[in-house]
């Protein structure tokens, strides 16, 4: 009788492994048959329907971490755009700041300019004018006025008047002073 027993569970261990061999290596399917069984089983029943709802779970849980990874992905990809993005606006903000600071500084050369431009019409104006109160006066008036001007300012006012009015001016001045002046005037010296 051990011989017999022996040779049964032998044998009941060769089809276990067979079956388990197989069911590796799918040539056959037990997964199925077995539920089979199982629900043919009033005890088991309740846990199989328990375990049916598991799996549905899993299967669930396991499509919404592949949608959450996707959108994680997704995510990152636009983060990182929106970082490119960024930079490329900081980068725009420096150089228009720049340009900003370019601009003020030349707008404030062109003000200084403009400034420099008026001041010079301004001193050109007083200088025509100045020739003109010359001219109208007596040569011999405005020679004594001249005469306690520096010899170069002078020579540019006399520079511009009427050749008449000017040789009258310098032939009341010191001759020394006239003879400076007329140096001036040749050698076409300009005022400082």
């Amino acid at each position: 009788m051990k011989r017999w027993i022996l040779a049964i569970l032998i044998l009941l261990m060769a089809i276990v492994s067979a079956a388990i061999m197989l069911q590796a290596t799918g040539v056959i399917n037990l997964k199925p048959m077995a539920i089979q069984r199982m629900e043919a089983m009033p005890a088991l029943a309740p846990h199989l329907q328990i375990y049916r709802v598991g799996l549905a779970a899993r299967q669930e849980i396991e499509e919404m971490e592949a949608k959450i990874d996707r959108e994680k992905g997704e995510l990152i990809q636009r983060e990182l755009e929106l970082d490119t993005r960024a930079e490329a606006l900081t980068a725009k903000e420096n150089e228009l700041a720049r340009s900003r600071s370019e601009f003020e500084q030349e707008k404030e050369e062109l003000v200084k300019l403009k400034q420099e431009i008026d001041a010079a019409r301004e001193g050109f104006l007083e200088l025509d004018r100045l020739r003109a109160i010359y001219s109208e006066m007596k040569g011999k008036d405005a020679a004594k006025i001249m005469s306690q001007l520096r010899p170069e300012m002078v020579a540019f006012l006399l520079a511009e008047m009427d050749p008449e009015v000017a040789g009258d001016i310098l032939s009341n001045l010191d001759p020394k002073t006239a003879a400076e002046i007329t140096r001036m005037a040749l050698t076409n010296k300009k005022l400082p």
